[in-house]
């Protein structure tokens, strides 16, 4: 009877927990690379509509107002309206630093670049409007930039930081617009750490020449990889980008619209 009882109350021979860590991690191995295929996955379809997100929030930007803007306007209030919290006053259009260009949506590919209005050009009837009958936000982000590497609810950014509130895509890389003619923003083909965001440089609306790849206006991310330009590698498609907006040809010397991109 003691021998029985003894045998019964017995635990788990080494071999025995050898076997179960070895099945245990077998599974492991085979359920871990599809759990990070999966979430990779989520994180590619998730750019893929925000991009495009992005892309309609400038396009009615652009029936309201008659500009592009850079995308941390896009989540701005009108002055002296919106919720209560604890940044409506903060992001509101009307605080946003006046050195900040405008693209006309009007404007030729040849001529993007050139006098481009910035918010201190109220006497300029356009921006004047824009300004003053600001109509958005024309959406809200999921993740924003707040000057280091954590990307925390957007409604609990510092105050002082909220205007570089650039959105970040699901690797935490901001996401870049792009005109014809180049990317926008001074240095937003070189900056890649999360302080270089927070500079008014970074995405000021400037319409560089510099990697002009898109023949119309687009929003970036640089995927996965967070590397800008690999799309066009061979059958390598990390960027993920969405191409909007008409574009107005480059005129000859009689007016007429000449052969450009299309």
């Amino acid at each position: 009877m003691n021998d029985s009882r003894r045998r019964g109350n017995a635990g788990f021979t080494l071999t025995e927990l050898l076997v179960v860590i070895v099945i245990i991690s077998i599974l492991s191995t085979i359920a871990l690379p599809v759990y990070v295929s999966r979430a990779e996955d989520a994180r590619i379809a998730a750019a893929k509509a925000e991009v495009k997100e992005l892309a309609m929030a400038e396009e009615q930007v652009a029936i309201h107002h008659g500009f592009y803007v850079p995308l941390q306007l896009l989540d701005d209030i009108a002055g002296g309206q919106g919720v209560a919290d604890i940044n409506s006053t903060d992001d509101a259009i009307g605080n946003e630093s006046t050195t900040i260009r405008l693209i006309d949506v009007n404007q030729p590919i040849d001529r993007l670049d050139i006098n481009q209005p910035t918010l201190a050009d109220t006497d300029l009837i356009r921006v004047r409007r824009l300004i003053e009958d600001w109509q958005g936000p024309f959406m809200s982000f999921q993740r924003v930039n707040i000057g280091d590497s954590d990307t925390r609810d957007p409604d609990q950014l510092n105050p002082t930081l909220i205007q570089y509130d650039h959105p970040l895509d699901p690797w935490g890389q901001p996401y870049r617009f792009y005109s014809p003619v180049g990317i926008i923003g001074s240095n937003a083909l070189t900056a890649f750490r999360p302080d270089e965001w927070s500079s008014a440089d970074f995405s000021d609306g400037t319409v560089t020449n510099t990697d002009d790849r898109f023949d119309r206006f687009a929003i970036v991310s640089y995927g996965p990889d967070s590397v800008p330009g690999d799309y066009v590698l061979g059958n390598v498609s990390d960027d993920i980008f969405y191409e909007f907006g008409s574009i107005v040809l480059p005129r000859n010397e009689t007016g007429f619209s000449v052969e450009g991109r299309r």
